[in-house]
């Protein structure tokens, strides 16, 4: 018996239970549209979310390793050095306004801070930067993230030309005083204990360390103390030493800081 739907499908091609089921059909499909344009938003929320705090995160700690390479940048340790803050205050009260002071990058805050004088170079170039103390710390291996950032690192060609200074030979030391006019430098200044430093002075040069100190071996090599072994003198070793250095006079020396003017 043929039913009066399936004639009226057969004639109009419409049916009633189809077009229901497609009604159906189509509010699933709209309620699975729905629901995945929710389940995205909720999944851009979440992803906002995460890289909000991310962005917090990262903000927080860039603040605190800028206020720990601040402090470690502090005037501090000079002033508890009652010797060094000496010698500056004596560059202070006895040198020229405008003079000049040549000095391993390590000494430029006090010179300038303290003294109120001028200095060749402020601080260590890139090429030696693992020469600087705390530079590489197993125990804190972000401060060469520190340092990339904000350390103003002093122009290679300005730290070779205070290494060459230093590192020239005590018996000529016309080079050395063409590198202090250059800079325009009234004065060089040591501390006692620079021998420690003379390895990145060395490197800064370009030079060997072995061309200039015997390096120990054997018992006792691991002593730090390397002053009963330069293989030659220059102006560093003479300087450090408190010796007589022609083309100079020495100003101050109070056993810890030296201070020599050029003549």
């Amino acid at each position: 018996m043929v039913r009066f739907g399936e004639i009226v499908e057969d004639w109009t091609g419409w049916c009633p239970k189809k077009q229901r089921v497609n009604k159906a059909t189509g509010t699933d499909s709209l309620q699975e549209e729905t629901s995945m344009k929710m389940r995205s938003k909720t999944r851009s929320r979440t992803a906002g979310m995460a890289a909000i705090i991310l962005a917090l995160a990262l903000a927080t700690a860039l603040v605190g390793m800028w206020l720990e390479f601040e402090g470690m940048q502090s005037l501090d340790w000079f002033m508890g050095d009652p010797e060094a803050a000496e010698g500056y205050l004596w560059l202070a009260n006895n040198t020229e306004e405008d003079a000049t002071v040549l000095a391993w990058w390590d000494y430029a805050d006090g010179i300038e801070e303290i003294a109120g004088r001028g200095v060749v170079i402020n601080e260590a170039s890139w090429r030696i930067r693992n020469t600087i103390s705390g530079y590489i710390d197993p125990r804190k291996p972000w401060h060469t993230i520190e340092y990339a950032l904000w350390y103003p690192f002093e122009s290679d060609e300005r730290v070779r030309d205070v290494a060459d200074f230093f590192v020239s030979g005590s018996e000529d030391v016309t080079a050395a005083r063409e590198i202090a006019r250059k800079y325009g430098a009234d004065y060089a200044l040591v501390m006692s204990g620079d021998l420690g430093k003379y390895h990145a002075v060395v490197t800064a040069a370009e030079g060997d360390y072995g061309d200039y100190m015997v390096i120990p071996k054997g018992p006792g090599s691991h002593d730090s103390d390397e002053r009963p072994y330069p293989k030659k003198e220059t102006i560093f070793t003479r300087m450090v030493n408190g010796d007589y250095l022609e083309g100079f006079t020495k100003e101050f020396d109070n056993g810890r800081m030296r201070i020599y003017k050029l003549v």
